[in-house]
């Protein structure tokens, strides 16, 4: 389908994340370190809104459920905590993103 101009690199500083909505996908860009990523927005276990989670370096915390993903790599590194349960959450979806100019481009 090819590359969506979604956001000007500075509506993202680094360390902040923002939700799209591409192609019908959600989609989470965040800035780490300078670098910009892309994975699904919305949590593999029960669809919480990641972006309404918490960033800690390079790792995102849905706030339903507490499942954590690596931005990086969309990996789940911890499943849901319910109670004393922990569940295992499939990977998030990853998204290539390149910077045209000041433009952020993500690929659908």
């Amino acid at each position: 389908m090819g590359f969506y101009d979604v956001a000007k690199k500075d509506s993202i500083p680094e360390g902040s994340m923002k939700a799209f909505k591409i192609q019908g996908k959600d989609i989470l860009v965040v800035n780490y370190n300078g670098s910009y990523y892309a994975i699904g927005s919305k949590c593999t276990h029960m669809g919480g809104d990641l972006s309404k989670g918490v960033l800690e370096g390079n790792i995102v915390r849905c706030p339903r459920h507490g499942s954590k993903f690596d931005v990086t790599t969309g990996g789940n590194t911890l499943g849901p905590k319910i109670g004393f349960l922990k569940l295992k959450t499939p990977d998030e979806p990853v998204y290539e993103v390149k910077i045209e100019g000041d433009s952020i481009m993500v690929e659908i």
